[in-house]
């Protein structure tokens, strides 16, 4: 059976979520997604849930950018970004995927830290930054944005999340390769409360 795909506020209230790619802010300049919506397989959102849980008692929290993309919009950012070290590269066999992100399998999450004020710590870089800035070893950040990524980087890889390497805010599933490559679109009201993990 599919593992379905769940909202994580579902599964807790108390992340924040502002999915770039509803907006105009982001490095398209334009809307991409219809709806602003978060949606990860449901292990992964469960595994998420658990981090912020656990960040929470610390005066900390998770606010989420990016979650499941449709591999139609992975084409898109493959034409503006052809760099592998910042956007994967979709592939497709007679009409299917076959190759892609793994925020196409709903089993990656791109986001960021938050105080106890609900305030951005700082990071490195700012989201979607194509340079070494963003990458994990750059040196060049101040030691309170090192050590903010650092306490994001041990928070996510105690749940089984694995970071990667170019991007501070990207965070794969464990277990990722176990999901397949999906395409169908954000839309509002599309799964039933039982696909939410209610």
């Amino acid at each position: 059976m599919p593992v379905p795909f769940v909202e994580p506020a579902a599964l807790d209230p108390t992340f924040a979520v502002e999915i770039r790619y509803a907006t105009t802010n982001n490095f398209t300049g334009k809307v991409v997604y219809p709806a602003a919506r978060c949606l990860l397989r449901k292990e992964v959102a469960q595994s998420l849930a658990r981090v912020q849980r656990k960040l929470s008692r610390e005066g900390l929290g998770l606010k989420l950018w990016d979650c499941y993309r449709p591999f139609s919009v992975q084409k898109q950012f493959w034409a503006l970004v052809p760099d592998e070290r910042y956007v994967a590269r979709p592939i497709e066999k007679d009409g299917k995927p076959i190759a892609g992100s793994k925020h196409n399998r709903g089993a990656a999450v791109d986001l960021t830290l938050l105080d106890a004020q609900g305030q951005e710590l700082e990071m490195p870089s700012g989201y979607d930054d194509f340079s070494e800035r963003a990458h994990r070893d750059y040196a060049g950040a101040s030691p309170s944005a090192r050590a903010n990524m650092k306490t994001l980087e041990a928070a996510m890889a105690r749940e089984g999340f694995v970071p990667y390497p170019t991007e501070w805010w990207h965070f794969d599933a464990l277990n990722w390769q176990g999901y397949g490559l999906s395409d169908f679109p954000l839309e509002k009201n599309k799964f039933r409360k039982s696909d939410r993990g209610r």
